[in-house]
């Protein structure tokens, strides 16, 4: 399992050192404007670099390459169609059709999909029959958006994929298997921040990273929350994901409220405010990353020591609207935060 890791993490490092100068020459690079503040031109190789790693870490180490095909044909497709919408952007309708085309591979071909929602309201297990391929297609594309929406500083994307991947690597490890594909993509999220947050030569992980990452994290949740060998159950999914489904669906909530598009950019994620609230970047990552681990780590305990998945919903639900409620008066936190550290009023 190592060797994988390993692989996946030195294949990703040098591929970002050795294609970062080919996307400067041909213009694959984020700009600074009004929603982005970094300084200079910055390539969005991650994306591709944390691809060529899974990819050729899996071809050497992985067991049964055959149980991983259409995985590798989907995050291929989401990959390509990423680069071309960095480097030239494609409008929001091209994207959902590919979106929806890889949740199609995800459903059809490999057949992977949430059969069950598992005992969330204590009456047994709430079955999708019919609805199951639909109703996942909707999640897989609600997990690439939600980690797309996530990444908005250095490194937030990647810690919180990374704490969501190590998670199903932990849990799987607990029921005695492996996940080859979760420890793989491990290795090249670390060698991507290393480049992202640490290098000189900074990169971005782009549209492509983001949703290859919320590809593989949709793949592997609803993979490994099914069936009578399942991992977790569908709920303790929800809790490892935490962080980036409850900011973006309870944003989406507040948009229809407004009655803005639910797609509508913004700066209301929950990143922005606590940079508004006088946060460093840096500072907003570390708190962000502990609480994307503080819901993991509940999933996961809660998981091991069979608390009731009803509860465990409850109790997501109620963190959900508690959150919601927040939004609409973000004002208040903002100031709040501002007088704690010190900041005062602007």
């Amino acid at each position: 399992m190592f060797s994988i890791f390993f692989i996946s993490m030195v294949v990703t490092l040098t591929a970002i050192y050795l294609i970062r100068p080919f996307a400067i020459h041909i213009g694959l690079v984020d700009s600074p404007d009004k929603r982005k503040e970094h300084k200079g031109q910055v390539p969005l190789v991650g994306g591709v670099g944390m691809f060529i790693g899974f990819s050729i870490s899996t071809l050497i180490a992985h067991p049964d390459l055959n149980a991983i095909r259409e995985l590798i044909l989907a995050v291929s497709i989401i990959i390509a169609v990423g680069v071309l919408d960095d480097h030239h952007e494609i409008s929001v309708k091209v994207r959902f059709f590919f979106q929806i085309l890889v949740g199609l591979i995800m459903t059809t071909m490999a057949g992977v999909m949430l059969n069950s929602l598992g005992n969330l309201v204590a009456l047994g297990e709430v079955a999708l029959d019919l609805w199951a391929a639909p109703f996942s297609v909707i999640a897989i594309i609600g997990v690439m958006n939600a980690l797309n929406m996530m990444d908005g500083i250095d490194g937030l994307a990647g810690m919180v994929a990374l704490v969501t991947l190590a998670a199903v690597a932990l849990l799987t490890a607990f029921h005695g298997g492996d996940s080859y594909e979760a420890i793989a993509i491990c290795g090249g999220i670390i060698a991507f921040l290393w480049h992202n947050l640490f290098s000189r030569n900074k990169v971005f992980m782009g549209d492509a990273g983001s949703m290859f990452l919320g590809l593989a994290i949709a793949w592997l949740l609803v993979e490994q929350s099914q069936g009578s060998e399942r991992v977790m159950s569908p709920v303790t999914a929800l809790w490892i994901f935490a962080m980036p489904l409850v900011d973006t669906v309870a944003i989406m909530v507040r948009r229809v409220l407004k009655g803005q598009s639910p797609f509508l950019p913004d700066r209301e994620h929950l990143h922005h405010l606590f940079l508004r609230a006088g946060f460093s970047d840096r500072q907003t990552l570390l708190i962000l990353t502990l609480i994307a681990l503080a819901c993991a780590s509940v999933g996961i305990v809660s998981h091991i020591y069979l608390v009731p998945e009803w509860m465990m919903f409850v109790a997501f639900l109620t963190i959900f609207f508690c959150y919601l409620f927040g939004l609409t008066h973000a004002w208040v936190f903002v100031k709040n935060f501002r007088k704690i550290v010190g900041l005062g009023e602007k």
